[in-house]
């Protein structure tokens, strides 16, 4: 069986890694958790990626605001990292199982 779905978020790059290891703990939840109302680290195509899952037929107010979640979340764990509009992409996450 085949799933995709379609994730909103940032590549990890080596200055965003070192960024978030040095999130403080009280902050991780907002990754580590595995929590869907926060971010999450997924793999696609070899590479790690920090971001949500986007929920099928969702229109242009909920990417908005879903993209300003992105960008609060990762100011909030991360406040030294310089996060860029043009960083934030929308990958496809293939599971095969």
């Amino acid at each position: 069986m085949i799933e995709q779905y379609l994730i909103i978020g940032v590549k990890i790059n080596p200055k965003l890694q070192e960024a978030l290891d040095h999130c403080p703990p009280n902050c991780q939840i907002y990754f580590k958790d595995n929590n869907p109302d926060y971010l999450q680290i997924y793999t696609i195509e070899g590479e790690q990626v920090l971001g949500k899952k986007l929920k099928p037929g969702m229109n242009r107010e909920t990417f908005d605001d879903y993209l300003k979640n992105i960008k609060s979340i990762i100011k909030k764990i991360c406040p030294q990292y310089s996060l860029s509009e043009s960083e934030i992409k929308v990958y496809v996450h293939t599971l095969i199982g």
